[in-house]
């Protein structure tokens, strides 16, 4: 064949010859710089706003088809990540620059947490049903269709949003956040020598929160400190990179801390989206309301009871003397 004229296929791709080898050139748009124990500041917050802008880019397209509640809660997982981690690094930062980068990401964080919490409800409600006798649960549907149509329309403005010029320009922002974050003079410095104090702060003031607390918190109060130990979480899971096994471990630990008293503040929104929910419902439907608020007041009990050795197996010396 060769000697009748064939030649040897060209091994490239017919797209990455059009594109004329420029992807070559320019590589992938977002950079996730590699980190080790000796990374500077800048060095250690691009890679974390790679990774974190890199999760929400992954769960795009879960987000916009919508079949799985997952995309939803993982993109805003991945925005309040990078809310966190600006405010952690916020002394080192220009600060109009990150007041303004928080502020588009709290507005994505809204339309998908409005979205998310009803799928953390009816996931809830669903499971509970499951457990009563076929008679009961079989009005569940009836019972839950307002939610059901609460979540469609938090879906709804949640899509409308990510139509919208200010979603594209905030995914550029962030994109160039990555590349070249605006930093204030002494970014340079060692992480592992910078950022310990800085993740001490979301601690003490965890630390004030439960102390303020007393021996009977409020629902509110459980509701704060909850906020509270998420912001320490994830202030040490950005300093993992440099600082490793200590902040993995305490990072874990706050974690436990976080999601048991999310479960306690989950039962108390449910219970009072039921209160609501029975109060305009069938007889029957409202029986079955009164059943689902019987679970979610044994669940929200069970959070309070054991809330406190968690705690403790968080405020040990040991654990945070690296901070």
């Amino acid at each position: 064949l060769l000697r009748a004229g064939a030649q040897a296929a060209e091994p490239t791709p017919k797209y990455l010859r059009a594109l004329g080898g420029r992807e070559r050139v320019l590589g992938p748009e977002i950079d996730e710089p590699e980190v080790d124990a000796d990374a500077s500041v800048e060095t250690l917050l691009r890679h974390d706003l790679a990774a974190g802008t890199l999760r929400l880019f992954r769960h795009e397209a879960g987000v916009r088809v919508g079949e799985d509640p997952e995309a939803v809660h993982q993109a805003r997982v991945a925005t309040r990540r990078l809310r966190s981690t600006l405010r952690t690094f916020s002394s080192l930062l220009e600060p109009d620059w990150t007041d303004r980068l928080r502020d588009e990401l709290k507005w994505l964080a809204d339309l998908l947490g409005a979205v998310r919490d009803t799928d953390v409800l009816l996931g809830r409600f669903q499971e509970h049903l499951a457990a009563l006798p076929a008679a009961d649960a079989k009005l569940g549907p009836r019972l839950l269709a307002a939610l059901v149509e609460q979540r469609d329309a938090a879906r709804t403005r949640l899509l409308a949003g990510m139509d919208e010029p200010r979603y594209a320009t905030l995914l550029d922002d962030l994109v160039a956040a990555a590349a070249a974050p605006a930093l204030l003079p002494g970014a340079d410095r060692p992480a592992a020598e910078v950022m310990p104090p800085l993740v001490a702060k979301p601690w003490k003031r965890l630390r004030k929160a439960v102390k303020q607390a007393g021996d009977d918190p409020s629902d509110d109060e459980l509701h704060q400190i909850r906020i509270r130990a998420k912001r320490a979480r994830y202030a040490a899971e950005a300093v993992e990179p440099v600082i490793g096994k200590p902040a993995e471990r305490f990072a874990d630990a706050a974690a436990d801390l976080q999601d048991i008293l999310g479960d306690h503040h989950d039962a108390v929104v449910g219970e009072a989206w039921l209160r609501q929910a029975a109060g305009s419902a069938r007889r029957d439907a409202a029986l079955v309301a009164g059943l689902l608020i019987a679970a979610e007041r044994a669940s929200a009990a069970a959070s309070r009871d054991g809330w406190r050795p968690v705690w403790k197996a968080l405020d040990r010396k040991k654990l945070r003397a690296w901070l």
